[in-house]
């Protein structure tokens, strides 16, 4: 359980969400399978359960709009990145092609001599 919410990351909050479903979960299949538990507890864990769930799910939610920028940015530098490799590779090949070119006609004009 975090302390102190306000200073954590994402992934921290995330996490921590996660942690809270998953023993709100075991809560849950504890107090289904206990046979002194009243129907009226059951059902209490099953919608903390519920209730946990849903705010992980809204808090994953708004993290992925909170970075989807971040990401759309990084994506487009890789990007970026990849397609002047590429250019830079399919130059360098044009111009060993050019060179190949030439050196077999220079081949050709001194066996005609």
């Amino acid at each position: 359980m975090l302390k102190n919410k306000k200073d954590a990351s994402d992934c921290e909050l995330l996490m921590d969400n996660v942690e809270n479903t998953l023993q709100d979960l075991g809560n849950c299949f504890e107090d289904a399978f206990d046979g002194k538990k009243t129907k009226r507890n059951v059902l209490g864990s099953i919608f903390k359960f519920t209730k946990s769930l849903t705010k992980l799910t809204l808090n994953t939610t708004g993290c992925v709009i909170k970075n989807t920028p971040k990401a759309v940015v990084a994506v487009a530098a890789v990007k970026k990145d990849l397609v002047t490799a590429i250019e830079e590779g399919m130059h360098e090949h044009q111009k060993q092609m050019k060179e190949n070119a030439l050196n077999e006609k220079i081949a050709q004009l001194k066996l005609k001599r």
